[in-house]
């Protein structure tokens, strides 16, 4: 998620101003270590397979809930929404199309606007809570 991405998750029973100010913060303090404000592969591969414990080139739901902390509904529903086969895994050679799926205006990058907005959009769905994205 993507996942990821999805390294840091934020109370349930935050504001959406809040969850909106944490979305940026993992964007900007996790997930764009290179500070230009894009998500590109190698960035995004890099935060993903943190979260592969096992080192196999995939990421499991336990190795998930394990590298951020969570376990329940939650956190499963929103790995299973960005796995794109679902298989059960976020395998390496998936990347690419995770990472697509972020890109909203379709220009090649994944700006930072764009993936606040879609991961916004996952987690607030894997969550059951209403989306009301501003920017």
């Amino acid at each position: 998620m993507l996942l990821l991405i999805c390294l840091a998750f934020v109370g349930l029973c935050a504001g959406q101003l809040v969850q909106q100010t944490n979305f940026t913060n993992i964007f900007e303090q996790i997930i764009d270590t290179n500070k230009n404000k894009i998500l590109d592969l190698p960035e995004f591969k890099a935060v993903v397979l943190q979260d592969d414990l096992n080192k196999d080139g995939k990421v499991s739901l336990p190795e998930y809930q394990k590298g951020i902390g969570g376990t329940g509904k939650g956190p499963a529903a929103l790995f299973a929404l960005v796995d794109p086969n679902s298989d059960g895994f976020v395998d390496v050679s998936e990347l690419p199309v995770i990472l697509s799926s972020f890109d909203v205006d379709g220009d090649g990058k994944v700006t930072e606007g764009e993936f606040i907005k879609k991961y916004s959009e996952l987690y607030y769905k894997a969550f059951g809570l209403p989306v009301s994205v501003g920017k």
